[in-house]
């Protein structure tokens, strides 16, 4: 298993004993329970009594509109049952009552997954873990005698892209790989509890307090749409072609808005030239080709730093430009030295899509590279 430090993306946690006490029951303290857009409201939680041998948990708050039934989720690291959280309260949350709904899962982030197709040799596989604004993590994780494997104790905000490969390099990643994050599973929180609040000024609320506290019960479950009140209706124009490609194909850290998009959908300007490199350079200031004489591949370069090239979001370090035809690039993303998407922090990176059929259940990417869900920011929005 993972022995090294990640400098914080992974939580390295200390073994505590166990002791036998009660159950938990959560305590939560809010600085206002009368709110109005702008403000921003700072909650305190913590655990009484105090398990010491549940260092680290996970706590969830769900935001429920009483009267619609829209839910906000939200989930924090819970170390040494205390935490303290502070949310936004942006102009675009309707004025009303709501059902702050606070739940302990008695675990930590991690990935879990399995090698499906595993052969004799492999007894371990590498991964690259990215993170915005960070440069990437690449280590390796041993497989257990059922090809199955855990990455533990992981902290971070916003989403992580992982990247799995084989230790023995080759042209083509073979794996199959199945994740779970069993934060994202169903489960039975160690302990709930509910507290109500108003978003607006007294003479704007449609719902006395008195009465959402009679009529509102707190279900893990997600209401139906039927269910809801359709207060406003919103009318839009039919999605473009690239718009609809987006939403399929492009993801987590690649959905950032300092991007270059280039569309090549209805634009044949990318089949003048022999390859993407050659497109790239001649219109996109900074970037040059550098051929590499030790192994004879031609790489990109942005302010004197090696680009970080993607292809359908799969991190591809000896990627050739000849490898794909200027006809099958559908999209192409450019993300410039310093942007959300550093990875390395200085050479920028480049995200080339291909005209594949997007096969994403979840946050799946491929067989091989997966999107996870982190915790959300101390100090974060509400919207």
């Amino acid at each position: 298993m993972i022995a090294k430090a990640f400098s914080i993306l992974v939580l390295v946690l200390s073994a505590f004993a166990t002791k036998g006490v009660a159950a938990d029951t959560l305590v939560v303290i809010f600085d206002r329970q009368n709110l109005v857009h702008g403000d921003s409201i700072e909650i305190e939680i913590y655990t009484e009594p105090y398990k010491a041998d549940r260092v680290a948990q996970t706590l969830h708050l769900w935001i429920d509109n009483v009267k619609t039934g829209k839910r906000w989720k939200y989930r924090y690291p819970f170390i040494k049952g205390r935490y303290k959280i502070a949310l936004k309260i942006s102009d675009s949350i309707p004025n009303g009552t709501y059902a702050f709904n606070f739940l302990l899962q008695n675990r930590f982030l991690a990935v879990k997954g399995k090698l499906l197709n595993a052969k004799d040799e492999d007894d371990e596989i590498n991964y690259i873990a990215t993170t915005k604004n960070k440069a990437p993590i690449i280590d390796g994780v041993k497989l257990g005698s059922d090809s199955s494997f855990k990455i533990d104790d992981l902290f971070y905000t916003d989403s992580v892209y992982f990247g799995f490969s084989p230790v023995q390099k080759s042209k083509e990643n073979r794996l199959k790989i199945s994740i779970e994050t069993p934060l994202d599973s169903v489960f039975v929180p160690e302990a709930v509890t509910t507290e109500l609040v108003t978003v607006g000024a007294a003479e704007t609320q449609n719902i006395p307090a008195d009465t959402a506290k009679v009529g509102y019960v707190f279900s893990m479950a997600d209401k139906k749409d039927k269910q809801l009140l359709r207060e406003v209706v919103v009318k839009t124009k039919q999605k473009g072609q690239r718009e609809r490609y987006e939403k399929e194909n492009v993801s987590g850290l690649f959905a950032s808005d300092n991007a270059r998009t280039i569309d090549f959908h209805d634009n044949d300007e990318l089949r003048n030239y022999p390859d993407i490199y050659s497109y790239l350079t001649a219109n996109i200031a900074g970037l040059v080709t550098v051929n590499d004489e030790a192994s004879g591949r031609t790489l990109l370069y942005w302010r004197n730093e090696k680009v970080n090239i993607f292809v359908d979001e799969f991190a591809d370090p000896d990627f050739s430009p000849l490898s794909i035809s200027v006809q099958d690039i559908e999209l192409v993303k450019i993300y410039s030295p310093g942007s959300r998407l550093g990875l390395d922090g200085f050479g920028g990176s480049v995200a080339i899509y291909t005209r594949r059929s997007a096969n994403r259940p979840g946050n799946r990417i491929s067989n091989y590279s997966f999107y996870v869900k982190g915790y959300t920011a101390k100090n974060a929005e509400w919207k």
